[in-house]
């Protein structure tokens, strides 16, 4: 990966959003008109695929696709040259998202003239993208004619995810390459409001993890919802529902990776469990009796804090000791504590944030 340019690191976070294929799915019959559901598995696998090899192209040679090229060392996180770059990568998707979903379907995919007409409006580059396209089997002839000679299989499942994305306004889902597309109705979507919003994008055991938590906490009363970010996918819960609907804070939230755009996480289990805890002095005689997994939680890094803990005005963070050690924890964009978890651990996480969270 080129690690110069934010849209490497971005087209391989694209890359990681790919939504995992389970062994069994759900096809509904819509999907299966021209080939059963062996055949339209076989598409999407071989689909799924070619987005990861796009999206990882793309991080590896960003100039060649017509990418953003803002140098890392030149634009900070969170600048307008960052959030370009996070859109950037889309591009090929977002180009064969409009010529299918707008275009009639015969034996080939054309898009109707008002698209054609303002092409360069809806997606930027479009001449480097339908070249690079053209490298991976897509054919574009005679007024932006689609074909795929390879796989027709393949295009014809494409086109019914455009027109299922479109029909449910799941975008976001077309480009991420999500199975569950696929699940319902040409014009349902009943997916993606509950914990497998982040179970379906993480490993198995993490899988385990996510329904784990899930079953407990809403056993205990708790409220949840998707509550996502920047570059991340994720749930969160709440003590009850007037909490959750009136913008209380959450007091756990599962995200599918950490938020550190600096830092490029290889690691293939990424998802993190935030907890909301506040007195951490209220936690330290529990603490003691806690295995290494949990205790880490506190002891595994201080922060040096934002800009506003240099100036003492920083109302957010954290500051305790633990061994006579003192620690500090930012906390201006999420909660200050975060684990990879573990489903041993769900008795101590829980126990820990009612000790150590503000009412």
């Amino acid at each position: 990966m080129n690690q110069e340019y934010w849209v490497s690191i971005w087209a391989r976070r694209r890359q990681d959003e790919v939504i995992r294929i389970p062994a069994d799915y759900t096809i509904h019959a819509d999907f299966l008109h021209y080939m059963d559901k062996s055949e339209a598995q076989a598409a999407f696998s071989e689909l799924n695929a070619l987005f990861q090899t796009i999206y990882g192209d793309i991080a590896l040679n960003p100039g060649e696709y017509g990418m953003p090229l803002n140098p890392k060392s030149s634009h900070r996180v969170f600048s307008r040259e960052f959030s370009d770059s996070g859109q950037a990568p889309y591009r090929p998707f977002v180009l064969l998202y409009n010529l299918l979903s707008l275009g009639e379907a015969y034996k080939t995919y054309k898009p109707p003239p008002k698209y054609l007409s303002g092409i360069d409006q809806n997606v930027k580059h479009p001449r480097f993208l339908f070249d690079k396209l053209s490298d991976y089997g897509f054919m574009f002839e005679r007024n932006i004619v689609v074909t795929y000679p390879d796989s027709p299989n393949l295009l014809y499942l494409l086109k019914q995810l455009a027109d299922k994305a479109r029909n449910t306004d799941r975008i976001q889902d077309f480009l991420h390459c999500h199975f569950r597309l696929l699940q319902d109705d040409m014009q349902t979507a009943t997916y993606g409001y509950g914990a497998d919003v982040v179970a379906d994008r993480v490993t198995d055991d993490e899988k385990e993890f996510v329904y784990a938590l899930d079953e407990t906490l809403i056993a205990m009363g708790f409220a949840s919802k998707p509550y996502g970010g920047i570059e991340c996918h994720g749930v969160a819960y709440y003590h009850s529902e007037k909490d959750m609907n009136t913008n209380k804070p959450y007091t756990y939230r599962l995200i599918t990776r950490g938020m550190d755009f600096e830092v490029t996480d290889d690691n293939d289990k990424k998802m993190c469990l935030q907890l909301r805890i506040r007195k951490v002095s209220k936690c330290l005689d529990y603490l003691t009796s806690c295995p290494d997994s949990v205790k880490q939680i506190f002891t595994d890094y201080t922060d040096t804090g934002c800009a506003k803990r240099a100036n003492g005005t920083c109302k957010h963070g954290i500051s305790y000791e633990i061994e006579n050690k003192q620690y500090w924890r930012c906390a201006c964009c999420h909660t200050p504590f975060s684990v990879k978890p573990e489903i041993a651990d769900i008795p101590h996480y829980i126990k820990l944030v009612e000790l150590g969270e503000m009412k």
